[in-house]
């Protein structure tokens, strides 16, 4: 049984690293064969620098070869110390260091060219009998990977996972007491409970719920972990206020589906815009608003502008026709 097969796409990278070092052990065992003192993990860097007239610095090389600065240097020390490349500090620029092939990797070089060759030929004798195109195959990955690098993607799939354990409800008499002591935790940390709060977070029920608002809560297993109201303003403008996320469930993606949840209830109620108010010192607020479409309108007039701490903040927009 091979285990990294039976694992498939999740042991990609595994796998790729396991072909890629059966591929190089090949290429040292025919140097060795030859009695060339060269390994397979050198070819690229020592290509480039014997293709190349004039020297090369160490960023260029790392740019042309789409790898890292230290890789570039680790590799280019084992050339340096086998006498085949030398490197230098810039003349204009002391801080940058610059390689060249030597006399003797040149001749080394020269000695290697049918050798090359033959590996050419291994490599596509090889991938042909597979019947693989693999160097179409590996373009359109890279393709791909330069729209959106792996990682943002996983990120991407673990925020869509979080966001799917959080259930949205509608405020009950229960949740009441949440609805208060989460926002009062908010409130605390960045700002002040001032008189309106108080009055608004003790009484919601007539405060919001019978203007015909809506409190939205955020589930999370048995816990409630934040809470969202969605007033509206006028028939054409809803505002999304009492935003509250609970410490220990910020980053998983409690306020994305609070924010969605409220404005697709105030799409539903026929709403042509939706505003907020918000705080430069609420980087990650921010970010998510900015994400979801909503754009800065300073000028904007909301219900949460009544509040002392608005003087600091500033309206955001977003939308809906």
């Amino acid at each position: 049984m091979d285990f990294l097969k039976e694992l498939g796409y999740l042991a990609i990278a595994s796998r790729m690293k396991r072909l890629t070092d059966g591929l190089l052990r090949g290429g040292s065992e025919a140097y060795r064969s030859l009695g060339l003192d060269f390994e397979p993990r050198w070819f690229t860097l020592f290509y480039r620098l014997y293709t190349e007239d004039s020297p090369l610095s160490i960023q260029e090389i790392a740019d042309d070869l789409k790898v890292s600065h230290p890789a570039v240097i680790q590799t280019a020390q084992m050339l340096v110390k086998r006498g085949l490349v030398r490197s230098f500090q810039d003349n204009v620029d002391r801080r940058k260091r610059r390689l060249a092939i030597t006399p003797k990797g040149k001749e080394l070089a020269a000695s290697l060219a049918p050798v090359w060759n033959c590996f050419l030929a291994a490599a596509t004798e090889l991938f042909d009998s597979a019947g693989v195109d693999m160097l179409d195959g590996i373009q359109r990955v890279e393709a791909e990977l330069d729209k959106e690098e792996m990682g943002n993607r996983i990120i991407k799939k673990i925020k869509d996972m979080q966001a799917e354990a959080v259930e949205i409800i509608d405020f009950s008499p229960e949740y009441k007491d949440a609805f208060r002591k989460l926002n009062e935790e908010w409130l605390k940390k960045y700002f002040e409970v001032e008189e309106a709060d108080a009055r608004l977070l003790l009484h919601p029920e007539k405060e919001i719920i019978e203007g015909g608002r809506s409190v939205l809560f955020a589930r999370l297993g048995d816990r409630i972990v934040g809470t969202a109201a969605l007033l509206k303003l006028d028939d054409e403008t809803y505002e999304i206020a009492k935003m509250a996320v609970t410490p220990k469930a910020q980053g998983k993606q409690v306020g994305r589906r609070l924010t969605e949840e409220a404005i697709s209830r105030a799409r539903d109620k026929g709403a042509k815009r939706i505003v907020l108010r918000t705080d430069n010192r609420l980087r990650a607020a921010v970010g998510l608003y900015r994400r979801l479409g909503f754009k800065a309108a300073p000028n904007e007039a909301t219900a949460s502008g009544r509040f002392g701490r608005s003087k600091f903040g500033f309206a955001m927009k977003l939308n809906l026709e």
